[in-house]
Parts: C-alpha cells; sequence; structure tokens
C-alpha cells in the first residue's frame, strides 16, 4: 500500500470511529439521549406526551408505537414487570424484555433515542460523506485496473478490512455504502474460501461485520444487498459448544422454517451450529473466535466493517 493510499485508509478509519464518539456525551443511568441534539432527558419522560428533545424525538410517532413499558403501577423512575423496576433491570431480565420491542431495549442499553428508520442504517454527516466520496472518486476516476484506494483485490472482488473501526452493523452497512460498497456478501463457497484464506494470510485477528441478517419481511436469515436467502449449516456456519446435550434434529437447509424437531431417540450433543436465532435485530458476522466461520450476533454489537466494492452499473 503507497503512503498516500496508507494515508487515506487512516483518514477513513478515524473518521469511522469519530462519526460514533461525537455523538456519545455520557447520559446517566435514568437518561437517555435526544435522537439529533447532544441532550440527555430523563428516560422516563419519553413518550409522556410532552416533547422534552430540542427536536421533539422523545415524542416520535414511531417511537411511541414501540414505547410500550408499563408505567401506569410505578413511580416516575420506574416501569411494572413482576414488580417495579429500573429500565435498566427491565431490558436485562428476559421475562420482561420478550414482553416489548428489541429496539427499544436497545435504544435503553445505549441511552440513544433511535428513531425506527435508523435502524436500516446509521446517517454519516455531510462533512464525511463528501470526504469518502472524494476519496474514492479520485481513484474510480483512474480507472485503475485493479481496486481503488481503500480496496484490496481478494479473489474476484473489491475489499476493504476496517479492522480497527467497531461498530454496530447498521453503521458498518452504512459506512460502507459512504465509499461504493456494501457489507460483503458470500453467494458461492469459493467467494467464502478467497476470504477466510485472506484473513489468515494476513494474520487478522479482527471480528466483521458481514451483509446477512434476519429478515422479518422473508421471514428467513437473507443477504440484505437483494433479500436472497443465506446459505446454512455447513460449510458456512460456525459451531459452539453447549454445556447440556440436546438431541439434534435433522440438518436444517430451508432458510424460510425453524429448525426441524429432532427424531425420538436421536442422539444428544454438545455442539450447536448457528443461527441460533430467528428473530429481528440479529446480525451476522464472521469471527476469529469461531474461525471465521458465519456466526449470529446482536446487530448493536460492536465489529469490524467488511465492504466489497458495488459493481459499476454501467460496467466500466
Amino acid at each position: 500500500m503507497d503512503p498516500t493510499t496508507q494515508l487515506l485508509f487512516w483518514m477513513a478509519t478515524l473518521l469511522l470511529l469519530g462519526e460514533r464518539t461525537a455523538a456519545t456525551t455520557s447520559c446517566s443511568s435514568n437518561q437517555i439521549r435526544c435522537k439529533r441534539d447532544d441532550v440527555c432527558i430523563s428516560v422516563s419522560s419519553v413518550c409522556n406526551g410532552t416533547p422534552n428533545c430540542p427536536d421533539r424525538s422523545d415524542e416520535d410517532v414511531q417511537l411511541c408505537k414501540l414505547w410500550t413499558f408499563d408505567r401506569s403501577s410505578c413511580g416516575s423512575s420506574s416501569v411494572y414487570c413482576s414488580g417495579c423496576r429500573s429500565y435498566d433491570d427491565f431490558c436485562n431480565r428476559d421475562q420482561c424484555r420478550r414482553n416489548i420491542d428489541d429496539k427499544i431495549c436497545q435504544m435503553v442499553k445505549l441511552r440513544q433515542l433511535i428513531i425506527e428508520e435508523e435502524f436500516k442504517g446509521m446517517t454519516l454527516s455531510d462533512e464525511a460523506v463528501t470526504l469518502m466520496t472524494a476519496v474514492v472518486n479520485s481513484t474510480l476516476a483512474q480507472k485503475y485496473p485493479e481496486c481503488p484506494m481503500l480496496y484490496t483485490r481478494i479473489g474476484g472482488k473489491c475489499l476493504a478490512f476496517f479492522s480497527l473501526a467497531k461498530v454496530a452493523w447498521p453503521e458498518a452497512r452504512q459506512f460502507c455504502k459512504s465509499i461504493y460498497g456494501d457489507l460483503v456478501t458470500f453467494k458461492t463457497l469459493q467467494e467464502f474460501g478467497h476470504v477466510i484464506d485472506h484473513l489468515k494470510e494476513a494474520l487478522l485477528t479482527t471480528d466483521f461485520w458481514i451483509g446477512g441478517r434476519y429478515d422479518m419481511d422473508v421471514n428467513a436469515w437473507a443477504w440484505a444487498s437483494d433479500d436472497t436467502p443465506m446459505p446454512l449449516g455447513s460449510p458456512y456456519w460456525a459451531e459452539s459448544y453447549n454445556r447440556v446435550c440436546v438431541p439434534r434434529s435433522p440438518p436444517h437447509t430451508d432458510p424460510f422454517s425453524n429448525p426441524p424437531a429432532a427424531l425420538p431417540e436421536a442422539p444428544c450433543y454438545n455442539y450447536l451450529q448457528a443461527p441460533k436465532q430467528r428473530s429481528q435485530g440479529w446480525c451476522s458476522a464472521i469471527t476469529y473466535e469461531h474461525f471465521y466461520f458465519i456466526t449470529d450476533d446482536e446487530c448493536q454489537s460492536s465489529h469490524s466493517p467488511l465492504c466489497v466494492l458495488a459493481p459499476d452499473p454501467e460496467g466500466v
């Protein structure tokens, strides 16, 4: 990588990190940050009928459809679930959390109001988009035979490995889009193998987001770029050890259905294969812990973006 490319690579990585940290002024345990303004308000004042945020995001119509905590039986700073609890305590208990939309507890944990459309991707600042567009345009315009700056030729694709940036899946995808790409997808085992080989040769130990997530619209694990089903089972998905052995069902091959039930008297095994979750809010990653096989993780977890350059629509 020449010095100019290396400098621009670090600028892009630091830019992404800066976008993540710019809006992280600390809010206390009983507060939450407004959508656009760096203002903390009491979490108990969200959707109470009176705007408290300068941008009025705490009374957003879409947000309040999901903000369904039972506050009628408790004090102003508590919500009800087998007793009065703090918002954090509520969201840390499985039996309580299942009674509310997952996205709401993600906001409580992040101390940040996130309006519905933002779950589809983070909006970078105008300055960030301008800089990244200029960086990529400056190389695309020169018609390099290989890949533009920020990208490396892996197999037949141009990929960008932003190993220092750690962001949630929606932010990772939006960042890839800002540099004329998307989170990488694997349509063939050969494409998957090329990436695994590169990660091993580069001695990387980073966990990367890829472009798959559980899609409620198609009721399946699907690639976000075109909503096509992701392949299930071996050799793509990782396995994990479970202390309690469970009867193993036949191989799960239909992405649109739940895993089949185990047959009567099926052998008991301690290893389970991802994905274990079939619910909104779960995304796919390739992780060092799992030898870069695909695993499922909550979309608000922090991993690095693994971007693929989008094809030129004009074929140039």
